[in-house]
């Protein structure tokens, strides 16, 4: 299901302290660092293997969810403090649309 959200809301500013209008862009997740210690132990796991594989019968009785609830970022017009924020609905695609009708 594609939601389209606009493109300028107003939400209250931590740093303000008031509510404010804010533009808001989708969260994406940056690349992770390479001498990070997740990064090396998934190495080690890849190249070495720990131990007896068990996890694959647990793994086919997996179920993921389709839908994701997106984080998304914030930035306030007026101070530009950036802060996330997220709709609690699921949805499978976000869609960001300019507002109309506005005076």
């Amino acid at each position: 299901m594609i939601m389209k959200i606009p493109k300028v809301i107003k939400l209250y500013c931590p740093r303000c302290g008031k509510h404010t209008e804010h533009t808001i862009r989708e969260f994406k997740k940056k690349q992770p660092r390479g001498l990070s210690w997740g990064e090396r132990h998934k190495k080690a796991k890849k190249v070495h293997g720990y131990g007896a594989n068990k996890i694959k019968a647990h793994k086919i009785t997996q179920v993921y969810k389709q839908n994701k609830r997106p984080t998304f970022i914030a930035k306030c017009k007026e101070c530009g403090f950036q802060h996330p924020f997220v709709i609690p609905k699921r949805m499978k695609k976000p869609e960001m649309v300019p507002i109309t009708g506005r005076s």
